[in-house]
């Protein structure tokens, strides 16, 4: 009865370890299928934003970055600067969102990019706000915002603008203490 018992755990135990690994097998599939279908709009945004300073960028299967070619070498991502890939990250973020049709947040994920590239980033952020919801959270509105989309001083707290797809919500008049 004992040995009986034995054999029932065992093959209990073996049929949750064959579970698992279809999981794991199961789970790295759609990474890859994921990684192939995200890859090449990330890399075709990376080299428009980086104006082709960066070109062929390799991403695995996986959605891992493993390099960037920087006139015609083939760089880690870590010899590229802060706020290069802080804008690769927030490129993963709303290709991911966008295929997914969920909603991403940024946290002033764009803090060290300059000028040009946030102009960039403000066009592509509010064409991607007419296919799904991007919430920013800044300090530096003007970093986001057209000078025309800000919420204006006074009472009001928010101010909607490009047809309603963009909502800017100064939460310091729209938040009250008590």
């Amino acid at each position: 009865m004992a040995e009986r018992q034995e054999q029932e755990i065992e093959a209990e135990y073996d049929a949750w370890q064959l579970l698992l690994e279809q999981m794991k097998e199961a789970d790295v599939a759609q990474a890859s299928n994921l990684g192939q279908t995200l890859a090449p709009a990330i890399a075709s945004r990376f080299e428009d934003l980086t104006q082709r300073r960066y070109q062929n960028l390799q991403i695995n299967a996986e959605l891992g970055t493993e390099g960037v070619a920087v006139a015609g070498a083939i760089r880690p991502t870590d010899r590229i600067s802060v706020g290069t890939r802080e804008q690769l990250s927030t490129l993963y973020r709303l290709a991911l969102a966008e295929y997914l049709s969920t909603t991403v947040v940024l946290d002033d994920q764009l803090v060290q990019s300059d000028g040009t590239r946030m102009e960039w980033f403000r066009a592509l952020l509010a064409e991607k706000a007419r296919n799904f919801q991007i919430v920013v959270f800044t300090c530096r509105p003007s970093d986001y915002l057209t000078a025309g989309a800000m919420v204006p001083k006074g009472k009001s707290f928010q101010r909607d603008t490009d047809g309603g797809f963009v909502r800017a919500v100064d939460l310091g008049r729209a938040v009250r203490r008590k």
